[in-house]
């Protein structure tokens, strides 16, 4: 449920965040709030997933992974009304846009991830592996860490007072986003190719695939200074 804590304020940020920026209402209040209690009451049902490989029983690992890919069903549900509300919107690309924009294509990466280790058959290949990483911070950096800094550019003016520079601030928005997916996406494939997680070394094939992720760190930490 830890998750679910961290990325549901998230999706209120940006369901504040788009109407604002689409001069549009949002699209389907209602589902949008009923969306929210339903992934915190499924939220405190699916923490089997992790342990698909650890010889729970078979009816609970099933039980478990329908419960996984029930909980996509309320997140997929505030996608569409957000994308709705963009629908014919008078758009205005300003910087907490921008950083709602790559919430929604981070956290669907993060999202779908989620449903390749919530079946069984597949969780069993990458358990444990980078794919995990990469999904997990997909998810709630990907996610909820670009929600907050959307957040924080939206309301930036109440809170200081005054007004951030447009340019810089979308400047830094491109490193953060083009370091982040530099960082974390080598790690989906590293998880497919079978390198496991927690070891501090790793076999020369999996060589140019962390190199990359390092070097996008690099550019993400860039952005955020």
């Amino acid at each position: 449920p830890a998750v679910y804590i961290m990325v549901l304020p998230a999706m209120g940020l940006i369901s504040e965040i788009i109407p604002t920026f689409s001069k549009r209402p949002i699209f389907g209040y209602k589902a949008i709030a009923y969306s929210s209690m339903a992934i915190a009451f499924i939220g405190y049902f699916v923490w089997g997933h992790h342990m698909f490989t650890s010889g729970m029983s078979g009816p609970a690992r099933i039980i478990f992974s329908i419960l996984t890919f029930l909980v996509a069903v309320p997140s997929a549900i505030k996608v569409f009304n957000w994308v709705a509300t963009m629908y014919k919107g008078s758009i205005d690309v300003k910087t907490p846009f921008l950083y709602a924009l790559a919430f929604i294509f981070q956290f669907l990466i993060g999202g779908l991830t989620g449903l390749v280790i919530g079946a069984l058959a597949a969780d069993v290949h990458l358990h444990d592996t980078y794919f995990v990483v990469g999904h997990f911070h997909y998810v709630m950096f990907g996610g909820a860490g670009f929600a907050f800094f959307g957040a924080l550019h939206y309301w930036f003016g109440k809170i200081y007072g005054r007004m951030y520079n447009e340019s810089i601030a979308q400047m830094a928005f491109g490193l953060m986003f083009a370091g982040f997916n530099l960082l974390y996406f080598p790690m989906l494939i590293l998880g497919i190719m079978g390198m496991p997680r927690r070891y501090y070394d790793y076999l020369p094939e999996f060589t140019g695939l962390n190199v990359a992720s390092t070097i996008g760190s690099w550019i993400l930490i860039l952005g955020m200074i």
